[in-house]
Order: C-alpha cells, then sequence, then structure tokens
C-alpha cells in the first residue's frame, strides 16, 4: 500500500497571524494525490481542527494501517511551525505556548509513529516558517537536525520550505513553496516525475531569493517516483493557477508581481513606524509583572538602558551578524587588544551597535529575590530592527552570592535565545514579550522545583520552552 496524510492549519484561535493559504495549499495536495491514484488510502486534516483531534486522527489512522506492508508514506504538512529547544513543533490550530507540546505535533513524535509502520519510502513535503524562538547557533541547523531525523528510515526525501531563521512566504491564496512543488508537476513533460525532478525545480525556484531557502534531506538512490501521470492529473494541473484557488479573480490571470510586492509592502514600515514600535516595546515591558506564585517571592525592577555596557556577551550578537545574512540597520563594533606575550596590538569583534539612535538600545530586568535562600536573576533583552522585522535576543540567568552585601551575575551560563516578528505586527511584539516573561517565570520555577525537590506541572516541563 502507499498512503498519506495531509494536514493545513489556516486558522489561530490564540493568535490574529493566521495563513488563509495554507488551506489552498493541502486542498491542491490533496486533489494531486488523490488524481495519481498511487495512494490506498489518504488522511486529509484541514478544517483547523484542535490539537486533540488532529492527534485522534493522525493515531488512528496509523493504528488502522498497521500489520499493512506499506511501500510508501507521503507526509505533507502547510501551517505556522517552530524550531525550539533542538526540537520542530508542526503549530496547530488552538496553539498556546505554555503548553507547547500538548498544542503542537512534534517532528520526532511524527518520526516515531511513521517508524512502527516501517514504511520502504518516506516523504515529507513541510511547508511552515521556521522563525519561532531558537538558540543562537549555525544557520543550518535545522538541517542538521532533519539530517539526524532521517535515522531509522529505509529511504526518504526531506522536502523544507526553509531554515530555522526564516519565514517561508504565502500571498493569501498559496504559499510559495507548495506552488513550486506544483509548478515542477505541471511543467513536467514526460510522463513520469522523480522526487529528485520536483527538487531540482524548487532549487531552481528558489535560487536567488535571499529571504527564503528551502532545504532538502536525501536518503535514497534518486530513482524514486512521486507518480506517473494520469489523465486526470494533467487536466487538473494544466487547469491550475494561483487564481483558481480564489473566487476574487479571473480563473485566467496569473500570479502578478506588482500584487505580491504590494501585499508584502504593507508589512514594512519607515523610521518613524521604527520609532512607534519601540514605544509599544517600552510599554510592554512596563506592563511586564510576575505570575501571583512568583509576585510573593520577588520583586521586579524594569531599566530602559541608552547602551550596551552593562550588557554581556554581546560579542554573540555580533557575530551573528557577521555570520549570517540579515537585513537589520545594525553594525559591527571592534576593539583593539594588546597579545601581552608579543606586545603586539591587534583587532577583536566585541559587539555591535544600531545605525540609528533609539530612545533606548536595551532592557534589564532585575529579578530580586525577597528571602536570603532564593536566588536572584537578571534578565537582559536587546533588539535589531530593519524595515520588516524586529529581532529580540535575551537571556536569563542567575546571580552567585559572593557574600552577604555582593552578588556577581553568573555570566558562564549565558545562552542568547532569539525570536523575531514582523515590526508592524503589534500582537506579535506583545507575543514575544510575554515568551520573554514566560522563561524568566520558568527559569525560577525550574530551580524553586530542583531546590525543593517538587516534581513540575506537565506544561512548565524545561523542554516546554527554552532558555
Amino acid at each position: 500500500m502507499n498512503i498519506a496524510v495531509i494536514i493545513g492549519v489556516s486558522v489561530y484561535s490564540n493568535s490574529n497571524n493566521n495563513l488563509p493559504g495554507c488551506k489552498n495549499d493541502a486542498d491542491a495536495i490533496n486533489q494531486i494525490l488523490k488524481k495519481t491514484d498511487k495512494y490506498d488510502e489518504i488522511l486529509y486534516i484541514n478544517n483547523n481542527e484542535s490539537s486533540a483531534k488532529t492527534k485522534e486522527l493522525l493515531s488512528n489512522f496509523i493504528l488502522n494501517n498497521k500489520g499493512t506492508v506499506i511501500n510508501e508514506l507521503f507526509f505533507y504538512y502547510s501551517g505556522h511551525g517552530e524550531f525550539s529547544n533542538e526540537e520542530f513543533y508542526y503549530v496547530l490550530s488552538d496553539f498556546d505556548a505554555k503548553k507547547k507540546n500538548q498544542t503542537s505535533l512534534q517532528n520526532t513524535e511524527i518520526d516515531d509513529l511513521v517508524r512502527t509502520l516501517s514504511p520502504d519510502l518516506v516523504i515529507k513535503v513541510i511547508d511552515a516558517c521556521q522563525s519561532g524562538t531558537t538558540y543562537i547557533k549555525e544557520g543550518n541547523v535545522l538541517n542538521k537536525y532533519f539530517n539526524d531525523s532521517k535515522k531509522g528510515f529505509n529511504n526518504c526525501y526531506f522536502l523544507n520550505s526553509s531554515l530555522n531563521n526564516q519565514s517561508s512566504f504565502q500571498n493569501g491564496k498559496l504559499s510559495f513553496f507548495t506552488y513550486s512543488f506544483i509548478k515542477a508537476l505541471k511543467e513536467h513533460k514526460t510522463k513520469e516525475i522523480r522526487y529528485k525532478d520536483i527538487i531540482d525545480v524548487i532549487s531552481d525556484e528558489f535560487s536567488d531569493n535571499q529571504d527564503q531557502t528551502p532545504f532538502f534531506v536525501i536518503q535514497a538512490d534518486l530513482t524514486e517516483k512521486f507518480c506517473s501521470f494520469s489523465t486526470e492529473l494533467r487536466e487538473y494541473l494544466n487547469s491550475f493557477n494561483a487564481s483558481t484557488v480564489s473566487d476574487t479573480e479571473s480563473k485566467d490571470a496569473p500570479l502578478k508581481l506588482a500584487d505580491l510586492v504590494k501585499l508584502d509592502a504593507k508589512e514594512y514600515v519607515n523610521k518613524e513606524g521604527a520609532l512607534q514600535a519601540v514605544e509599544f516595546i517600552r510599554k510592554e515591558f512596563e506592563r511586564i509583572s510576575l505570575s501571583i506564585d512568583y509576585a510573593e517571592l520577588y520583586k521586579l525592577e524594569i531599566n530602559f538602558l541608552q547602551e550596551y555596557k552593562t550588557i554581556p556577551n554581546t560579542r554573540v550578537i555580533g557575530n551573528w551578524l557577521k555570520d549570517n545574512k540579515n537585513d537589520f540597520f545594525a553594525k559591527l563594533v571592534y576593539e583593539t587588544r594588546v597579545d601581552y606575550e608579543t606586545g603586539e596590538e591587534y583587532t577583536t569583534l566585541s559587539g555591535f551597535d544600531l545605525k540609528f539612535e533609539l530612545p533606548f538600545k536595551a532592557i534589564s530586568i532585575e529579578v530580586n529575590s525577597l528571602y536570603p535562600n532564593l536566588a536572584s536573576y537578571q534578565c537582559n533583552t536587546v533588539f535589531l530592527i530593519s524595515k520588516k522585522h524586529i529581532r529580540f535576543f535575551y537571556f536569563v540567568t542567575n546571580y552567585i552570592d559572593e557574600s552577604w552585601e555582593n552578588k556577581n551575575l553568573n555570566t558562564k551560563e549565558i545562552k542568547w535565545i532569539f525570536n523575531e516578528v514582523k515590526i508592524a505586527d503589534e500582537s506579535a511584539i506583545r507575543s514575544a514579550i510575554e515568551l520573554i516573561k514566560t522563561n524568566i517565570e520558568t527559569r525560577i520555577q525550574n530551580d524553586l522545583n530542583a531546590k525543593f525537590e517538587v516534581e513540575p506541572k506537565v506544561e512548565d516541563k524545561v523542554d516546554d520552552l527554552p532558555f
């Protein structure tokens, strides 16, 4: 048997960041798979089902096919995605960051379910943003993650729409990555098409796109075929164009470049808009307060800083800027040092600075313990700004008591985390700042659990949020 799973998520109940194109993505892939006459069973989930319902349908589908010889399993997902804490999450319609494991599908969970069927060939096509919270590390971390993910499969093709520090784009009607997948089929001239043929078309389509870079993981001999073209499939592909998924335009109208430019331009801001965003950030940070369980134990002090002198390890962010393509209005800062063995001077990267003036450049949150048996903490946040995005970098670390009067910041365990959102989206900025608060409380809770040997609640476990 050949079986397939198609999941599309276009509406998110806890966010204003819906993805209308994802419903059309999943519908188009479902139509194509059905018209190949290749798949014996297709699980189609595309009505914004709850996470519990989605997991139930998926589990039952796997159980129903246990004991059957599976030649090929095709998995497709279109929706929000998040890579954090060394795990990729398929974000479902009722996603809650505080219940991440419960309200999303983990890639390892998908892999484990698929492995129970021992298919000869596994294909995963993932059209999702990987722009969620992630530790600063090398840009191809998600590529490495999916390379490790292929272990345990006989043969596999993983087609991923973007890197971990990028977004996957759509025009409100269709995602560009899925459209490229369909275009590869539509323009293919012979009777059969291999997965490698599809990958080649997608690679060429995005070769000059600096904002979205699909990547592929292959463990196969490149001869595996996606399908033979039936007459019904050819007719569907010949009639398909981006406007067929919308009733607002003529079905003969092609995807217009000018429309894409105008739609994308709405997400950009001028300098005045950037200053408004920074003022919004100030107000949101000023509103931060600890949950009642922690407010009895700690007192917050929030400071807005005009320079980075007191922020440790900003060199890490400078290195990120140097090593990753970006359009943030920031510059690298170098300093001259002396080699004490040779007496020679040398220049080394020491950090970064913004290219324009702002009322403040960093936010420092002091979490001061009200009791002598509890540690105090500091959370530092800096940000980079472009015309379209704002990227928050932050860390939470504890203080170490040196005496009754003195305490030093534990800089050895600083681990910068970043979260990038669209600068014109106040709701997304608010959620990013809320996530910073959540990380503070999660760090506190984990330390309290360890100190007093308390078993954490499921939603508060360390693997729910990275820090």
